[in-house]
């Protein structure tokens, strides 16, 4: 089912509903006021007395087998995406466990437990309490929980303190080259040139996994640091086989070395249709043009002002912000800063969808409304047929299906269960889902009046989750008929 802009009014004036419940053919009020559909299956959230199964207390998998196949253990083991929010929330009980586990790993397979790990970590983001606990982990000896958690820890927390940590002989080569990544999500300026990163990225460019090799490219390149550029020019020469020769050439565009451009221009020679080379082709902007695309940071008086208005509305948590670290006084932008917004991507790209995960982050914004509820996705076996969505919350179990849109969230199913939740805590705490214009989605929660205020003054401005997921497939059907067209000139 779907939300309709026929319903959204009266959504937004019915307590306890979020922005975005799904529509139903009919509907009344009962004689609470709340809207009564009259397709009761349609946003039904069942729920019935049930203790917490015993499984969510079990250890973590200590064999790769098990490791692999652990999404599909439903007897054994916590659900995955439950115990992975949880280490990388950093609570000390996820941390022991997995230390625990990685204790009992058979010696013959530690690498590979530890790289299993490594991915489920690669695109979690982290919070201050998993920093706190890696750190003192990345100072202990080499072990196979070390192994697993310092590519995490060296792209989301290690700074220049961490360095001798981080640069250890025996710390993997992805977490060395996460340390010197652009890409890594801690801030500050990018750590000096050593010797370590030459060995991590010779490593990887010897290697099986051809990304990998480009990325780590670019990595020396994007430092534009004379040490780096020398080692990729370097370690650029040593490979034999062309096709990974000019992959890694690619990342030479990207830096400021005169004999790399070289090489890389001879490359795309070979490698024409390398987004890189494309991007090479194309004229690029004044730099009075590009100034002008940057956007401007808001005045901090304004800045403050905001902060006091959402204050003042009822959204407390506000105060907390050092208005120096906000860039915009957009009130989205501030809410967010302050934990009762929270942006993400309704396009998943992955099966299960993990809308678990989801319910945990929306669970957030309401805090201490939802503390202790503990929230688990059945996923339909082989993709075929509807999610179900659990919230375990003071001795009973709630639950709700979730279409299955491919690798798209429900929005509707999670904020329906959220709802449930709120009403069955009597909380005044509500949820809203905001326009966006495009497949991302900013969900506001907090306090029921704060928000409905914050509509008055036009501060919010609601939004559709199915809208989001059209505009989402919109793009990649324009997306897939270019390429298919451009595959088709090319013949």
């Amino acid at each position: 089912m779907r939300s309709t802009s026929r319903l959204l009014l009266a959504l937004l004036l019915t307590p306890g509903l979020s922005a975005c419940q799904p529509a139903a053919p009919e509907a009344a009020h009962d004689d609470t006021g709340r809207i009564a559909f009259a397709d009761a299956a349609a946003t039904r959230v069942g729920s019935e007395r049930a203790p917490l199964p015993a499984r969510y207390a079990a250890a973590l998998p200590e064999t790769v087998a098990d490791l692999e196949h652990w999404w599909d253990d439903r007897e054994r083991f916590p659900p995955p995406s439950h115990a992975i929010d949880g280490v990388v929330s950093g609570d000390a009980g996820w941390i022991g466990r997995l230390r625990r586990s990685a204790e009992r790993v058979p010696a013959g397979e530690t690498q590979r437990w530890a790289a299993i790990w490594q991915a489920r970590l690669e695109y979690r983001e982290v919070r201050p309490a998993f920093c706190a606990s890696t750190r003192a982990i990345a100072a202990e000896p080499d072990s196979t929980l070390r192994r697993a958690l310092m590519p995490a820890f060296a792209k989301h927390c290690a700074g220049p303190e961490d360095a001798a940590a981080v640069l250890r002989n025996d710390t993997p080569d992805a977490a060395v080259l996460d340390y010197y990544s652009q890409d890594r999500s801690n801030g500050g300026p990018r750590p000096a040139f050593a010797p370590r990163l030459a060995r991590a990225a010779r490593n990887v460019f010897h290697g099986d996994d051809e990304q990998a090799a480009r990325r780590a490219a670019f990595v020396l390149a994007e430092l534009h640091q004379p040490e780096a550029n020398a080692t990729l020019l370097t370690l650029h020469g040593e490979i034999r086989d062309q096709e990974r020769a000019d992959q890694i050439a690619m990342a030479f565009l990207r830096s400021d070395s005169g004999p790399g451009r070289t090489q890389a221009q001879l490359a795309c020679t070979r490698r024409s249709q390398d987004p890189m080379c494309e991007e090479l082709r194309k004229p690029k902007p004044a730099a009075a043009a590009q100034s002008q695309q940057d956007p401007d940071r808001a005045p901090p008086a304004k800045v403050r002002a905001r902060i006091e208005q959402l204050q003042n509305l009822g959204f407390a948590r506000v105060g907390d912000i050092d208005p120096s670290k906000l860039e915009s006084a957009d009130a989205v932008a501030v809410l967010q800063a302050a934990g009762y917004a929270h942006w993400f991507d309704v396009e998943t790209g992955e099966f299960p969808n993990q809308h678990d995960s989801l319910l945990r982050e929306l669970a957030e914004l309401v805090r201490p409304a939802l503390d202790g509820v503990v929230f688990e996705e059945v996923a339909p076996d082989n993709d075929d047929g509807p999610y179900q969505l659990f919230a375990y919350a003071d001795g009973m179990r709630y639950r709700t299906q979730a279409e299955n849109h491919g690798d798209w969230y429900d929005v509707d199913a999670v904020l329906r269960l959220l709802d449930a939740l709120l009403q069955a805590r009597k909380s005044s705490d509500r949820y809203l889902a905001l326009d966006t214009g495009d497949q991302s989605l900013v969900v506001v929660g907090g306090p029921r009046a704060a928000i409905d205020a914050a509509l008055r003054q036009k501060l919010l401005k609601p939004g559709d989750p199915a809208e989001a997921e059209r505009a989402g497939k919109a793009f990649e059907t324009e997306v897939l008929d270019k390429l298919r067209a451009q595959g088709e000139a090319a013949k």
